[in-house]
């Protein structure tokens, strides 16, 4: 099984320097109707903006009541090393709150917006402070934006003197290739291969990611062309017929 996840957050959220003219249309509803039927019998889970969620609390609620377990993606989507670390810690807080509030059940989970957490010990012991009980902010290769030197391809604990807290990173073989531009530019059969290869599974993808038709077409009119835009959108082929071929639906 897949450990299947979504990273929900408003389009214009991004970290990529986009440079948005105006607000794309994308029906946010629609897009999550689609990940639920993509999710069938797999562990879904989804790592929900705090902004999102004040927005758009009828869609935490939708994907809860059908069995998507629901996380924490932070309550912006900024980088977390560009944060306070006390500023952090507020912030994070009250997405959990909110979304807690909105399901009547605890949030396990966290992620931070485009792996930005740095890998140090008092992140992990101040979410264990608040409840968090695992992370998925890991992300195995240092890149201009993102990532850790230090290759680490398995989950692993952190003990903290609040409790434990298991980092689940992203997976990784020479290269990552389980979601976001790597999903969306890598062929099918070599993300077939890797999938085989690789023993824990975990899929990430964002709401956009999930339409049908050209992406660089579909949001020309709302940004300016720059190399940041071609990164957020290019994709070789469908990206949901990728997903679905690796959850062996199709």
């Amino acid at each position: 099984m897949i450990w299947l996840t979504i990273d929900i957050e408003k389009i214009t959220d991004m970290n990529f320097n986009v440079l948005w003219k105006k607000e794309p249309v994308l029906d946010y509803e629609k897009v999550v109707d689609d990940f639920l039927s993509i999710k069938k019998d797999h562990h879904a889970t989804a790592f929900i903006l705090g902004t999102f969620a004040k927005k758009y609390p009828q869609i935490v609620k939708k994907l809860y009541k059908n069995g998507v377990e629901i996380s924490c993606h932070g309550m912006y989507h900024n980088l977390v090393y560009k944060e306070g670390f006390k500023e952090w810690s507020k912030r994070v807080t009250e997405a959990k709150d909110i979304l807690e509030n909105l399901i009547s059940e605890r949030v396990l989970g966290y992620r931070s917006p485009s792996w930005s957490m740095p890998f140090e010990k008092r992140y992990y012991e101040e979410l264990a402070r608040v409840g968090f009980e695992y992370s998925s902010s890991y992300f195995p290769m240092k890149n201009y934006m993102y990532g850790n030197s230090i290759d680490r391809k398995k989950s692993f604990k952190i003990y903290t003197k609040f409790g434990t807290i298991e980092e689940r990173p992203i997976l990784k073989y020479t290269i990552p290739f389980s979601g976001g531009v790597y999903l969306r530019v890598l062929p099918l059969s070599v993300l077939k291969m890797l999938f085989k290869k690789s023993k824990d599974s975990i899929l990430y993808i964002h709401p956009y990611e999930l339409l049908e038709d050209n992406l660089l077409k579909r949001f020309k009119e709302y940004a300016d062309l720059n190399l940041d835009y071609f990164l957020a959108f290019y994709s070789f082929g469908s990206t949901q017929k990728k997903i679905k071929t690796v959850l062996r639906y199709e």
